[in-house]
């Protein structure tokens, strides 16, 4: 019963709700008649819109209530429409994202009576110590000097030179450096002391300072161009901005007033000498000589002190200023030396070990402490002339080149300490025996028993000495940037007996690049006699050639060529000659030879550590010993492995190499007639000497067994007879198979018949 009374109670609510949904339905199409606008006029739509506008505006106004906040001059933000389809272009360097700016850019105002030796001057004492150094003149100069970038201006007014000198900065380096300093090529600056001054002082400071000695019209002081002047970044921008008016309103009197009355024009800054916690000191000179004033002035602090010294009466003032300021902070560096060395020697009476836990010399690192027996560095015994065990491969070979060097300025080193320490005592000496090696934490060490002839006995006594040439402070050598995205012309020249490998190379070449479709285009040279044939000798590479060019995805990666050649008498460089004349000049070019396993990461290495004008590269390629010799049993595998049992890193191969074709034909021409018949490629680059030559073993870059001949175009036989030596198998099992061999003759149980290429060299 409950629960029938509750449906009726809800029954009434029930049908109201159906009542309104049916009378809804039926008025609406008569209520949507008034509203339809094919049955207004267009005016009447139009006051229709006017009059709910109007409405509108009047509630808001009623009902919201009315703000008035404070004026702030807030950047309102940009609104940008997301387009999920466009490309996000990133820079190139994350010091550029990041807006970091390089430190100071130097600008020094010279002319062309000076540039070559005022200008010179100032180049070579100061542009290794900044960031970067330009010269600017008001007319062009005849023979510039290498290495100095000059701009020449066509307005011969010498008082507008500071402005277009500021002119061409907001150019091309208004935003790219934290400091700007403007010099005169009569000025000699301490740069050392520049930098470390602009390295001190806060980028978020408005920076005017300089050589305080102008005074302009209205009082305010100026800084002299011939003291130097450094102004920040912000300063350049609020002069930038400016530029136009000064332009118009230069005075007609010197190029500093000129500077000055801009750069108080801009900012409303005075000339200081106060840096951040640095102070900027300067030392003007009347009538300078050197040799007559420098007694004199080596006992005034202000001097000694000083940033810059002006004006120079001469270039060789100049040098002579620089070297007794490099004098003195070579002073200055060994007392420090000395006080460190000092303070070393207190504090380690306060450790556990004292005194013994120095290390020699004191300062540098301690010997590495060898933690198995495979990290021992051994010591190598040398003497005057030889060395010996020098690696793994000979027992004695003699000295030559650096390595002489090294050894006789050590022998120096070690006589003029010995009569440093006897008060001059002996008159000559004589190496009995040396030891080096090699620390990679600290350097070259080395251990000298040296027979020394005492002046007044006339006998020989014998002392040891214990030295150590210590490693520098390693520096970046900067490099342009380069990309992965570069074509790479691999050239290789196929010789007649060289058939069976430029088959494997070319499907190599179609697995490794043609199907990954690499940047990469493969030139083959077919290098045969001059000779008639009764069949071709290339014909099977050439029907390899034709069936993967046929291939859609191989279309242009390879080239081929066949060349004459007089196998007597063409040499390498000859050679290079006609393959590089098929290429354009901003060619790369890689030179391999038959037996390498191609890698992709050897195509990218190549691209990455060859640079233009820069940079040649000279991998040192990994290169299997014999499979009979270096496996203990078949079957040998198919690929090469890389490993110190089957195989070496080879640093005497240079027959690969990465280069451009201009950078060829620069080294090229500096060859005579006669050095072209007794040069090889990498006896070119290295005359040459304005590239640097990248040699650095490359793990990609391997080369399958194959008996090493030194008959063809290659000039190094030195190097091919020793890389013959190398090239069989390890000491350790040469050395066993020779005993294995013995063994078995003497037992005479079989007749045992060991095949060898060569016969042994004789230090093995």
């Amino acid at each position: 019963m409950m629960h029938f009374s509750g449906i009726r109670s809800f029954l009434p609510v029930l049908v109201g709700i159906c009542l309104g949904f049916t009378l809804n339905v039926m008025i609406a199409p008569y209520l949507d008649e008034t509203c339809d606008p094919s049955n207004i006029s267009e005016e009447q739509l139009i006051k229709l819109r006017e009059t709910k506008s109007l409405r509108a505006e009047k509630v808001s106004k009623k009902e919201q209530p009315v703000l008035k906040p404070k004026h702030y001059d807030l950047p309102q933000p940009i609104k940008q429409e997301y387009d999920p389809y466009k490309k996000h272009v990133r820079p190139r360097f994350v010091a550029t994202e990041l807006g970091i700016r390089e430190k100071l850019f130097v600008a020094v105002l010279t002319s062309q009576d000076t540039v070559n030796s005022f200008a010179l001057a100032v180049n070579k004492t100061t542009a290794h110590y900044v960031t970067k150094q330009m010269y600017f003149s008001t007319s062009k100069s005849g023979n510039v000097p290498a290495g100095m970038p000059i701009v020449s201006f066509t307005d011969k007014n010498i008082r507008h030179l500071p402005l277009h000198v500021l002119k061409y900065i907001s150019e091309h380096y208004s935003h790219t450096y934290d400091y700007y300093m403007f010099i005169t090529d009569r000025t000699y600056i301490r740069a050392e002391k520049v930098y470390e001054l602009v390295s001190h002082t806060s980028i978020s400071e408005d920076i005017y300072i300089g050589a305080s000695n102008i005074h302009g019209d209205d009082g305010v002081d100026m800084c002299s161009l011939e003291g130097g002047i450094i102004i920040s970044q912000s300063v350049l921008q609020k002069v930038i901005a400016d530029l136009d008016w000064c332009l118009v309103n230069s005075p007609d009197s010197n190029p500093s007033m000129t500077l000055g009355h801009c750069i108080h024009h801009a900012t409303k800054l005075p000339c200081s000498q106060q840096g951040g916690d640095k102070e900027y000191r300067h030392y003007r000179v009347e009538d300078f000589d050197y040799d007559d004033d420098i007694p004199m002035l080596r006992e005034d602090w202000r001097f000694n002190s000083s940033i810059s010294i002006y004006p120079m009466p001469d270039d060789l003032s100049h040098f002579k200023v620089h070297r007794y300021f490099c004098q003195m902070e070579l002073n200055l560096t060994r007392q420090e030396i000395n006080k460190a060395k000092e303070n070393i020697i207190h504090l380690s009476h306060y450790t556990v070990d004292g005194v013994n836990s120095l290390s020699w010399p004191i300062g540098t690192p301690e010997a590495t402490r060898p933690k198995k027996r495979f990290d021992v560095i051994r010591w190598r015994y040398f003497t005057e002339s030889h060395i010996y065990f020098d690696d793994d491969f000979t027992n004695r070979s003699p000295l030559t080149g650096t390595d002489k060097q090294d050894v006789e300025e050590i022998l120096k080193t070690a006589f003029k300490k010995a009569n440093k320490l006897y008060h001059n005592r002996f008159s000559k000496y004589q190496l009995i025996n040396g030891y080096r090696r090699f620390e990679p934490s600290r350097g070259m060490e080395y251990k000298l028993d040296l027979q020394l002839r005492d002046k007044d006995t006339n006998s020989d006594v014998q002392k040891r000495f214990h030295l150590l040439r210590p490693l520098n402070k390693p520096e970046l050598v900067p490099m342009p940037y380069v990309t992965e995205t570069t074509q790479v012309f691999i050239v290789l020249p196929i010789f007649q007996e060289d058939v069976g490998e430029g088959l494997k190379f070319l499907g190599e070449f179609q697995r490794t690049a043609i199907e990954n479709k690499d940047n990469s285009v493969l030139c083959l040279y077919l290098l045969h006699r001059k000779e008639k044939f009764t069949t071709d000798p290339f014909v099977n590479i050439k029907s390899s050639v034709a069936s993967i060019t046929s291939q859609p995805n191989a279309n242009n990666k390879i080239m081929m060529k066949s060349v004459e050649i007089n196998y007597a008498t063409i040499k390498e460089i000859e050679l290079y000659d006609v393959i590089i004349s098929d290429f354009s000049t901003n060619t790369l070019v890689s030179i391999v030879t038959p037996g390498i396993e191609l890698e992709l990461d050897y195509i990218n290495r190549i691209r990455m550590n060859t640079i233009a004008g820069v940079q040649i590269f000279y991998p040192i390629s990994y290169w299997q010993y014999k499979p009979n010799l270096a496996y203990d049993q078949k079957p040998y595998p198919d690929m090469v492995e890389l490993n110190q049992k089957y195989g070496h890193f080879d640093p005497l191969s240079f027959v690969d190499s990465s280069f451009y074709v201009s950078d060829f034909q620069k080294a090229r021409r500096s060859l005579t007639a006669v050095e072209v018949k007794s040069f090889s490629l990498i006896s070119m680059f290295l005359k040459y000497q304005k590239l640097h030559i990248f040699r650095a073993a490359e793990p990609s870059l391997k080369y399958r067994w194959q008996n090493i001949t030194c008959n063809r175009v290659s000039l190094q036989r030195d190097h091919c007879l020793e890389r013959q030596h190398q090239h069989l198998a390890t000491r350790a099992q040469l050395a066993k198979l020779l005993f294995e061999y013995g063994e078995m003759d003497e037992e005479n149980d079989d007749i045992v018949e060991v095949q060898f290429d060569k016969p042994f060299p004789a230090n093995t």
